[in-house]
């Protein structure tokens, strides 16, 4: 089960004194909304920190998918990007769960209260536990936003449901999302939830 992965990943990462956010479908099904992740999302707030995860997390000798790339010591992450925007990345299977970790070096959203590349997302994080683990995550009301963009409505629909909300936050996620993406629709139970 993908949460019994999570509490795993938590215990090392956290062991190993990396500051990481969980993000994604696994942060939503972590505050009880009725989905099924595909996989674990994580960001990292250093690009060297995939290099020290890739130090604890469990890395077999021989991938686990011929046809994806995985992390080894040798080699721990994959880089790609420009100046605008810097991927590191890296991956692993983990009881036959993928589990992800990004640092995306992103300076013009450096303002921006965004999901992922935005220094600012990390001083909302927020903490939920896993099987006991402290799981930092990503803030709802910034998920919420990625899920506007993502047109992600019935996600939307479950996590409002589920989650109770910090409006302002909620308001600041938005705006930001909308100066990225200028044709983000609000969805109407968010509208009348904001007015």
């Amino acid at each position: 089960m993908w949460t019994t992965t999570l509490a795993t990943v938590a215990e090392r990462l956290n062991n190993a004194h990396i500051d990481w956010m969980l993000l994604g479908s696994a942060a939503t099904a972590l505050r009880g909304v009725s989905i099924v992740p595909g996989d674990i999302d994580i960001a990292v707030l250093a690009a060297d920190d995939i290099t020290h995860a890739a130090a604890v997390l469990p890395t077999p000798s021989e991938p686990p998918d011929p046809n994806l790339w995985f992390s080894t010591l040798a080699q721990p992450s994959l880089q790609w990007g420009d100046a605008d925007e810097r991927w590191y990345f890296g991956r692993w299977m983990i009881n036959d769960v993928k589990v992800e970790l990004a640092h995306i070096a992103a300076p013009d959203v450096a303002e921006l209260l965004v999901e992922t590349r935005s220094p600012l997302v990390w001083r909302e994080r927020q903490t939920l536990t896993c099987h006991g683990r402290l799981i930092p995550t990503v803030p709802v009301e910034v998920q919420l936003a990625t899920m506007m963009a993502r047109q992600q409505h019935t996600r939307i629909a479950a996590t409002i449901a589920h989650t109770p909300l910090d409006l302002q936050l909620l308001r600041r996620a938005i705006t930001d999302k909308q100066s990225e993406t200028p044709d983000l629709l609000v969805p109407e139970q968010l509208r009348r939830l904001l007015t």
